[in-house]
């Protein structure tokens, strides 16, 4: 255990004891604190502690402890603490037996509740902490945010899309203010629902179930204007209905929105305008306003299609003004007919530029920071949505 958690158990053993003593009157203090077996139990626990046997301190205070309204705290950190740590099992232990308690208060026992759909949460456990989340929701007022939010988790974890909308919207008024007469909402709760509905949305274009799509971008794009997923998932129902003028158009829309998601976008670029010399003064057009490096080697290869030398001249343009070790190594790759020695170095250069790249993330989360070769929506780490973004600069895109 690490040294953070032995003080914490030290530090929470010494407030049991005070708490103990603080209940007992001078007068009657040996004589409760034999009959309740506290000092024993106690004592047993700090020289448990002070050799270091904190799994054994933690068992000893389960199984001494009797639950009751006054010590709930005690057994509510002790089993956050746990869940903290990871140790799940024991925490829900802790928890189960605050909710089998009949010596609660309706608020201590609601907020157990909670606790322990939590745990069930951590250890995967979904469809029971979705009972005791509802349960909770439908009788209190007072807990019902922390439900919600804990309930919305459960959603997403489970990819039930529909029913995080419907929790989403619950608490959008809980997470708002009323300022000038407009009700101003201080969370992501609508960046949240747009996600929400571009996943229901992708998995109708599975189906080919266009209409259904055409709403979930709707619903996205009325909860979060201008946004580039579902400027993207337009762009592939249009496609996928043969609608190129269209599909264009959303490209277009999304190039100016969020350029750098127009990067991984590029196969949705070319089906819409094809191998065209269109595509092409599209995309410088892109890069004039968003330089990248995957962007100049798909110009590079339409150009060189046509014409090999206004390609290279193309390229090299594009790597003086912006270069990237990506740049340099295409430029690097595609160069032919130097002398030997200088070609010699180039390859070496070329095998010190492609051992640089080797293993390097290409994506990173703009919230937390995680960073992969992947794009995710809603990040694997932090879980915020729409937060991945491809690695710009040097190194980068």
């Amino acid at each position: 255990m690490s040294f953070e958690a032995v003080l914490f158990l030290a530090i929470f053993v010494a407030l049991a004891i005070g708490y103990g003593i603080a209940r007992i009157t001078r007068s009657s203090y040996f004589r409760r604190l034999r009959r309740r077996a506290w000092r024993k139990s106690y004592m047993e626990g700090i020289h448990l502690l002070l050799n270091e046997e904190s799994d054994k301190v933690i068992e000893n205070l389960i199984q001494t402890w009797d639950v009751s309204g006054e010590n709930f705290d005690l057994h509510n950190a002790l089993a956050n603490m746990l869940r903290r740590k990871g140790e799940v099992d024991r925490a829900i232990r802790i928890h189960a037996n605050l909710v089998d308690s009949e010596d609660l208060s309706k608020e201590q026992l609601r907020l157990a509740t909670i606790e322990l759909a939590n745990d069930y949460v951590k250890s995967g456990l979904l469809d029971r902490a979705e009972r005791l989340l509802i349960n909770v929701i439908n009788s209190s007022k007072e807990l019902e945010e922390r439900a919600l939010k804990l309930l919305q988790e459960v959603y997403e974890l489970e990819s039930e899309w529909e029913k995080a909308v419907v929790i989403a919207k619950q608490l959008i008024p809980l997470n708002s203010m009323a300022l000038d007469g407009s009700l101003v909402t201080q969370s992501d709760q609508h960046k949240q629902i747009a996600n929400y509905y571009c996943e229901i949305g992708i998995q109708a274009l599975k189906d080919e179930n266009f209409k259904s799509v055409e709403n979930a971008v709707y619903s996205a794009l009325r909860y979060q204007p201008n946004f580039a997923r579902a400027l993207r998932l337009e762009a592939r129902l249009h496609l996928a209905k043969g609608d190129v003028d269209n599909a264009k158009k959303a490209l277009e829309h999304l190039a100016d929105v969020e350029p750098s998601l127009l990067t991984d976008s590029l196969r949705l670029v070319d089906q819409a305008y094809g191998k065209s010399d269109q595509q092409i003064q599209f995309l410088q057009t892109v890069l004039h306003n968003y330089p990248s490096t995957e962007v100049t080697a798909h110009v590079y290869a339409l150009i060189r299609a046509k014409s090999k030398q206004k390609a290279m001249v193309f390229l090299a343009e594009q790597v003086r003004k912006r270069p990237t070790l990506k740049g340099l190594d295409l430029l690097l790759t595609e160069q032919q007919g130097f002398e030997v020695d200088i070609e010699l170095k180039i390859r070496l250069f070329h095998k010190l530029v492609g051992d640089l790249l080797t293993n390097k993330p290409s994506y990173q989360c703009r919230s937390c920071g995680f960073s992969g070769n992947h794009m995710h929506w809603q990040c694997p780490q932090c879980h915020n949505w729409d937060t991945i973004r491809r690695i710009r600069g040097g190194e980068g895109d």
